[in-house]
């Protein structure tokens, strides 16, 4: 395993070093806010029940690694308990009470039911900075419902311009909003700590899929003012510039051009189109923009004559702004990503796999140093931090309250 630094940065201690963070939470927004601040170096402890995350559970037998769980879940540790008995609340504040940050992504309402809410733990650790990651915030008319990235996409208007048809919409690939509502919350965090080490005052912060998404709007919000045309679905073309978007290159593969500005001019010559730097209807960018239909037609042609590669060198040569549309193996293997370390390999299980970091270069951050935890690796450690004699957390586990590797069957192992 590498420690994610570059060989020119010293090692220097962790941003978050002595920080810790414990979490309440499950599928993917909540868990993210924390892998960041654990990949700063932060200590987080994850609360889950005795029969694991649900997220522990997405492998294709049962003696496999559940590789989801593993990507969103390393360097924390893990301390299992069942938070509907009432001695298993007890147990989850004595340790919340060691915490600097507690992020939770239950629906509204759920952990005032546990007696985990902000102001029942604020009672006993006033500092503590409390991050609410949920479908819709903690407030207004929807805050009671659940909430998903598709649900979110869509609420958030997204959907209406992501796509090729506005009679088709389409969602973005990749989950957007649990990940960006996992950064939100985790900025959050970040910010009210900074806070904390000049007031010592804690905080509480309210994040949502619903209002993430939303938030990234503000360019078709003012294209929508600006022109009173509601924003449609425009494929990859931008919604302001042209040529701004992706081709279909000889060899079936894709390449993004942005060829706007003033080397319009150069990228004519290199297409092999120098009649379109003349031709009346392209003639500045208000123009190009204007007739964006007929002008990808045209550079359309152009580039089907080549294969992806080699546009990409001769524009990459002649400065004008491209790159390729990477599948997921093609960007895992690209060169330059494997320069910036963004990927790691971790041992999980008989196979080294690899793991995407918090894209943060620093000398301090981020870096992957452990494994994700075995379900309740660290209940007992933990528990006897806070106060609990051996005898009292056997008697736990032997109640079904806590579980830990080897209090009951089939709890070995990353479950």
């Amino acid at each position: 395993m590498t420690s994610g630094t570059s060989e020119e940065q010293p090692e220097r201690a962790a941003f978050l070093s002595g920080i810790r963070v414990v979490e309440l939470t499950t599928a993917l927004a909540g868990p993210y806010a924390t892998t960041i601040l654990a990949d700063l170096g932060a200590e987080v402890i994850k609360v889950e029940g005795t029969e694991g995350d649900s997220m522990r559970r997405r492998r294709d037998a049962p003696s496999e690694i559940s590789l989801p769980f593993a990507m969103i879940h390393r360097n924390k540790s893990s301390l299992a308990i069942d938070l509907k008995d009432p001695r298993g609340q007890q147990a989850a504040r004595r340790v919340i009470d060691t915490a600097d940050v507690l992020v939770e992504n239950f629906r509204p309402g759920v952990v005032r039911r546990l007696g985990l809410d902000y102001e029942s733990v604020k009672a006993t650790n006033p500092g503590i900075v409390y991050c609410s990651v949920s479908g819709f915030g903690q407030t207004g008319p929807l805050s009671p419902l659940g909430g998903v990235d598709l649900i979110a996409q869509g609420f958030g208007g997204l959907m209406s311009v992501t796509g090729f048809s506005a009679t088709q919409p389409a969602k973005a690939g990749y989950p957007v909003s649990d990940f960006g509502t996992g950064m939100w919350g985790a900025i959050g965090v970040l910010a009210a700590l900074a806070r904390r080490a000049v007031t010592g005052e804690g905080a509480y912060i309210d994040v949502s899929l619903a209002e993430c998404v939303a938030s990234w709007s503000l360019w078709e919000v003012a294209d929508w003012q600006a022109r009173g045309e509601v924003p449609a679905p425009l494929g990859t073309a931008h919604r302001l510039a042209a040529p701004y978007q992706g081709f279909a290159c000889k060899d079936g593969r894709f390449i993004n051009v942005a060829a706007t500005g003033p080397r319009w001019g150069e990228f004519c010559e290199v297409t092999g189109a120098p009649q379109l730097r003349d031709d009346p209807r392209f003639a500045n960018e208000v123009l190009r923009y204007a007739n964006r239909l007929e002008l990808e037609k045209l550079l359309g042609r152009q580039f089907a004559l080549r294969d992806r590669d080699e546009w990409i060198k001769l524009l990459r040569d002649a400065k004008i702004p491209c790159g390729p549309i990477n599948t997921i193996p093609e960007m895992l293997a690209d060169e330059h990503l494997a320069s910036r370390q963004l990927f790691e390999k971790l041992r999980l299980g008989d196979q080294d796999r690899t793991v995407v970091r918090t894209p943060v270069v620093a000398d301090g951050a981020p870096r992957v140093v452990r494994q994700p935890p075995a379900l309740g690796g660290e209940t007992r450690a933990l528990l006897g931090e806070a106060g609990y004699a051996d005898a009292e957390i056997a008697g736990l586990a032997r109640d079904g309250v806590i579980t830990y590797p080897g209090s009951t069957e089939g709890t070995e192992g990353l479950r």
